[in-house]
């Protein structure tokens, strides 16, 4: 062979020596500093009454929103609703997220009322069989009727409760009305029921919510978990619990209304309040 080939192959084979070595590197250093990418798993267990309760759940969100190494978030549902401007935080909060990186909720037992509205903000929803879900609408508690004591004056028969019983009924409605918005906004074209039936707030089963377009497929956390990471179109990946990693946790115990103390002051719930057995 001629040395002057001889040499030009040597140096070839160099440079393919070299260039393999410089990617494998650059994927090295690239996973070094960058990280492998995550789906990042949250756990909503509880229903949505303390401020606590809404603060974790935001910090929650917003953490999965602003780690870069997160590329897809996946949130395990199992709650009855809340308290209204509570679970509309939250849900404003994964409509934010979702704006960034995918969404995908699993349903592992109820995603009633606030619970729904707030799975309503993810990009798909999954179901089991026996899931419920739906239970779209208001529960309110009226104020009391004020009652001069002696000890206290205002300067209008509304100055604490903000105003009369049949102003706030028509404001209930204007909620529910917001409600109904949120999820035929979200929902859109795969919605196959009308509001009038929504407002009625039934509770579908799985394969019933499914049908009629309020969830998407029937699943588990893992098939949420892959669906997330598709939707974001990473192959290699790992999971990150960021209940676990910001040491969060709920109690999970169901907190009837009938636990909240009446005062003059009316309040709100998008939440499933189950009838007492007599």
């Amino acid at each position: 062979m001629h040395p002057m080939r001889e040499y030009a192959e040597r140096l070839s084979d160099s440079r393919i020596f070299l260039f393999i070595v410089s990617a494998v590197i650059g994927i090295v250093l690239f996973y070094a500093l960058i990280g492998i990418p995550k789906v990042g798993v949250i756990t909503f267990d509880t229903p949505i009454m303390s401020e606590k309760t809404k603060d974790d759940m935001v910090d929650m969100i917003r953490y999965a929103r602003d780690d870069a190494s997160i590329k897809a978030v996946t949130i395990t549902m199992d709650s009855p609703g809340g308290e209204v401007s509570k679970v509309e935080e939250i849900y404003l909060e994964v409509l934010k997220l979702k704006a960034k990186k995918p969404v995908v909720v699993s349903v592992n037992g109820n995603a009633l009322s606030g619970g729904y509205y707030i799975a309503s903000a993810a990009n798909f929803i999954y179901v089991k069989p026996s899931s419920n879900i739906g239970n779209i609408g208001v529960i309110s508690t009226l104020p009391e009727p004020w009652k001069p004591d002696g000890e206290q004056i205002t300067t209008g028969p509304f100055k604490i409760s903000g105003k009369g019983r049949r102003s706030y009924a028509a404001q209930v409605d204007a909620i529910k009305q917001g409600f109904l918005m949120a999820v035929t906004t979200q929902r859109g074209d795969r919605l196959q029921v009308d509001s009038e039936r929504l407002s009625r707030a039934e509770i579908f089963l799985g394969a019933e919510g499914i049908r009629y377009g309020l969830a998407d497929a029937l699943g588990t956390g893992q098939d949420a978990v892959r669906k997330a990471a598709d939707m974001a179109r990473i192959a290699n990946y790992d999971t990150l619990d960021i209940n676990k990693a910001m040491n969060i946790t709920f109690s999970g115990r169901f907190h009837s209304l009938k636990e909240v103390n009446k005062t003059t002051t009316p309040a709100n719930y998008y939440i499933y309040e189950e009838l007492e057995e007599k």
